[in-house]
């Protein structure tokens, strides 16, 4: 059987469209053309175009008249989550409560059509439903749904149009573009172009830098998306100067990002909403998700959106977006500690990233050490240091490193096949595992030294350090101090600041800990995102500010909160010093040493 004729069965099994039991005997003969079966389907179903050649309408005759069982896959190659019925209903219902009342209805991945059905339902006016989907098993699907509707009295008046296409670069009837009270609705795949790419599936966009990253940010995490998020970009574009409403569900990130790029974008956009759903309930996802409403055609855009749930869409938990040029997580919150809103006159740095740590990263066992390979490794003590990971900043003062890591470089531009004559012994062990090495996927090693590393340079080296784990949600501010007169390395899933002196980390510390700098943080962070804390959010803390606001008493008041005595004799004097410092700091020009920002 071929492969439409699998699809064909497959649809027509599950919905039990059998001739016996229905009109079709004698309204399709064998012999009938394409045209006169898709005039007959059109007058049942509303589907202008129900199959696209002799070769479809001979796989649905066959189908039809000897129906087989058809196993539905379940996979998930295309990054799809097929919306349950119930939840497609609800999302119409609360559309038509809001005074949506379409003229259009346009769905750029419909799948299996749950949307388009209950729209059909709700939204009884409409004159045009317009379906997009890639998959021909997803399409037949609809098909069969809308004729098995129909040959239970459910004729749909309305004209249906489905197109097998691939929405990334499928081209709307310019009749589509320009149509006014436009609904855009649906649920775009949920999968990002990186994980889609390594399950081999086509439905990828055109490589195209979407967001304008910079170089290296195009290189590295930030290069990747979800295809909803190109979804709903390319709906904007298309339709956001159309009066009318784009209602989709999607993960939180994307709905996120999508305002974070308002102000790059000219869409006449407003009344932005994002109503949570139990994504766990509906689709078995452990992702936080939400259906987005977004007004479409308005003479003034706005970028805030308001935040409920589906369930209860008038009780408005909290407000995101921009406002005065800054993008925050909570406008409410943000507004009483907006102060301290600036630039950090201290780069914010991210620790060593080298995608090797079964090599790289050792277990210290009674003064052996041991590699991931459970292999005792023998090489010049002074290429190996101390290492924090995430796990281990949970406290004021990071007082015990659970791991050691090889550093083979003291900056980027380190020459590492001097190891072999420098530190034989290391030169010897990474020698065993080049292969290991050259398998590492990220482009920012390529061209380079053999062992190369990232996030180095001689602020690592710096002997104390403030440090911060960008995964928690809940921030913690850790004191890090050398160990045995060495400084300590951060792993790349942690930020820091580097200081020469004690007391400067010190009262940093005990400055980012402060409650002010906390509530701000909670203002600024979405603290559901995969990483919360990065480079961009901590760079948003103006010290000097924040140094302003606080007093030497509050920064007591923590030391004995915490039960910490400060290693040297501090009074009062030395907190106006540091501020001076600080001052001094934010005058100086930033320092063009390269710093990766992964995420």
């Amino acid at each position: 059987m071929s492969q439409i004729g699998l699809h064909v069965a497959e649809a027509v099994a599950i919905y039990a469209i059998h001739p016996a039991s229905t009109p079709l005997t004698g309204l399709l003969p064998p012999a009938t053309t394409v045209d006169l079966a898709n005039q007959t389907l059109r007058q049942l179903t509303g589907i202008q175009s129900f199959f696209a050649d002799h070769e479809a309408l001979d796989a649905f005759l066959s189908a039809v008249t000897t129906p087989v069982e058809q196993a539905v896959s379940s996979e998930k190659q295309w990054g799809d989550f097929q919306t349950p019925p119930k939840l497609a209903r609800q999302v119409c219902d609360y559309l038509a409560a809001s005074g949506i009342s379409p003229r259009v209805i346009i769905e750029p991945t419909h799948g299996v059509g749950n949307f388009i059905l209950a729209a059909l339902d709700v939204f009884t006016e409409v004159e045009l439903v317009y379906g997009v989907e890639i998959q021909e098993k997803y399409a037949w699907r609809l098909k069969m749904a809308l004729l098995a509707r129909a040959l239970q009295n459910q004729r749909s008046v309305t004209k249906i149009e489905l197109y097998q296409d691939d929405i990334f670069t499928h081209q709307f009837a310019e009749r589509v573009r320009r149509a006014q009270d436009v609904l855009i609705i649906g649920n775009p795949p949920w999968v990002t172009n990186a994980a889609l790419g390594t399950l081999g599936a086509s439905n990828l966009p055109v490589k195209r830098n979407i967001k304008a990253l910079n170089g290296l940010d195009a290189m590295t995490g930030k290069s990747n998306f979800d295809l909803g998020e190109y979804v709903l970009l390319r709906m904007l574009e298309l339709f956001s100067d159309q009066r009318g409403t784009l209602a989709m569900l999607c993960k939180n990130a994307v709905i996120r990002n999508i305002l974070a790029v308002l102000p790059q974008r000219s869409y006449k956009v407003a009344n932005i909403r994002a109503l949570e759903i139990d994504a766990g309930k509906a689709f078995g996802a452990a992702v936080d998700a939400s259906l987005l409403v977004i007004e479409l055609g308005v003479a003034t855009p706005t970028m805030t959106c308001r935040v409920a749930t589906l369930d209860k869409p008038k009780h408005v938990q909290r407000v995101f977006g921009w406002t005065h040029g800054k993008f925050v997580s909570d406008l409410t919150h943000y507004a009483l500690v907006s102060a301290i809103e600036g630039h950090s006159p201290l780069i914010w740095r991210q620790g060593l990233k080298h995608d090797c740590a079964r090599i790289m990263e050792l277990a210290d066992r009674n003064g052996v050490l041991v590699n991931g390979e459970e292999e005792v490794v023998e090489v010049e003590n002074n290429y190996v240091y101390d290492l924090l990971k995430s796990s281990d900043l949970r406290d004021f003062v990071a007082r015990q490193a659970r791991k050691k890591v090889i550093v083979t470089q003291h900056t980027l531009s380190d020459d590492t096949t001097q190891l072999q004559r420098h530190a034989p012994k290391l030169w010897s062990y990474l020698t065993q595992y080049r292969d290991a090495f050259e398998r590492r996927k990220s482009s920012i090693y390529r061209a380079k030294p053999p062992f190369s590393i990232f996030g180095i340079g001689d602020y690592a080296f710096l002997p104390y350090k403030v440090a911060i784990s960008g995964l928690y949600k809940e921030p913690c501010f850790s004191l890090v101090l050398p160990i045995e007169d060495r400084p300590v390395m951060l792993d790349d899933t942690c930020y820091f600041l580097g200081f020469e002196r004690y007391q400067d980390a010190l009262f940093t510390a005990s400055l980012l800990s402060n409650s002010l700098v906390m509530q701000f943080l909670k203002s600024i962070v979405f603290q559901d995102a995969k990483r919360p804390y990065t480079k961009d959010v901590l760079m948003r803390i103006d010290l000097v500010r924040a140094a302003v606001q606080v007093s030497f008493a509050e920064i007591q008041a923590h030391w004995h909160s915490k039960d910490y005595r400060p290693q040297a004799f501090v009074i009062e004097a030395d907190y106006e010093q540091y501020r001076r410092w600080l001052a001094a700091s934010s005058r100086k020009p930033e320092s063009a040493q390269l710093s990766l920002e992964l995420f």
